[in-house]
């Protein structure tokens, strides 16, 4: 298996970031982008199991204090203008059904 992301090769976890750290609006898009792929693994198979309903949970939490920084702090079109903006929104769109 190739590693799409420093979440599968054992780097930064998405619970870890901290958002008080996130000055550039393609450092939100990259949170946002680390938290959307964690929770997208979770629900790879078409539902999120019970043990993992408590840490899928904590990541809506992490969005929303990302997604809070990023609307106080940047205009939306800095974020489409970042590497990962592509991938994350394709993510959020895909998630949504869980959310």
């Amino acid at each position: 298996m190739l590693c799409f992301t420093a979440t599968s090769c054992g780097g930064n976890k998405a619970l870890d970031i901290n958002v008080a750290e996130l000055d550039t609006a393609c450092e939100v898009v990259d949170a946002l982008d680390l938290i959307a792929t964690e929770m997208f693994v979770m629900t790879e198979d078409g539902e999120i199991g019970a043990d993992e309903e408590e840490d899928f949970g904590k990541l809506i939490n992490k969005i929303e204090e990302v997604d809070e920084v990023a609307r106080t702090k940047f205009e939306r079109s800095e974020a489409e203008g970042c590497e990962k903006w592509e991938s994350m929104r394709k993510k959020s769109e895909e998630l949504e059904p869980y959310m």
